[in-house]
């Protein structure tokens, strides 16, 4: 075989090479942003179905101190915790402003700043949250999906 094929199959080589690491790398930073995507829709609703689980539990409080203790235990259940631990209570006292801030918002005389305050104090306390425990708030309302075996049916 010549020199100059030789040299023609190397560079058909190298590009061929080139290729395949421009595709892996490809391939990773798609499986990346597709995990980042999936993280961001998981958090999104698992915000709403918290903040709609306690603005639900807190609209028929008569009082403060009532909003509070319904939005604790809404709370507690959306995280499925018990409030048993120091850890535990202090992260529901930290939560309190959302708490206060959805009962705000619930009244019928609400204006649009109450239910803007409820946004502010949700990523003051996400923000809290993610600082002092080195965890995404919302990743404590992730549920393992057991595997079960299957079992026919006859």
């Amino acid at each position: 075989m010549s020199e100059h094929l030789t040299k023609y199959f190397d560079d058909l080589d190298r590009q061929a090479r080139a290729a395949n690491a421009a595709e892996d790398e490809f391939r990773n930073n798609i499986s990346k942003r597709m995990r980042e995507l999936e993280e961001e829709r998981a958090f999104a609703f698992r915000r709403l179905n918290l903040i709609k689980a306690i603005g639900a539990a807190v609209s028929a409080a008569k009082d403060e101190d009532d909003a509070k203790a319904q939005g604790a235990s809404a709370f507690l259940i959306e995280v499925n915790w018990t409030g048993g631990s120091q850890s535990q209570r202090e992260v529901v006292a930290r939560f309190e402003p959302v708490t206060l801030a959805l009962w705000a918002a619930s009244k019928p005389e609400a204006s649009a700043q109450d239910a803007a305050n409820v946004s502010k104090e949700l990523a003051a306390f996400e923000e809290w949250f993610g600082q002092n425990r080195e965890a995404a708030f919302l990743t404590l309302m992730q549920q393992e999906i057991p595997e079960l075996p299957l079992v026919e049916v006859s």
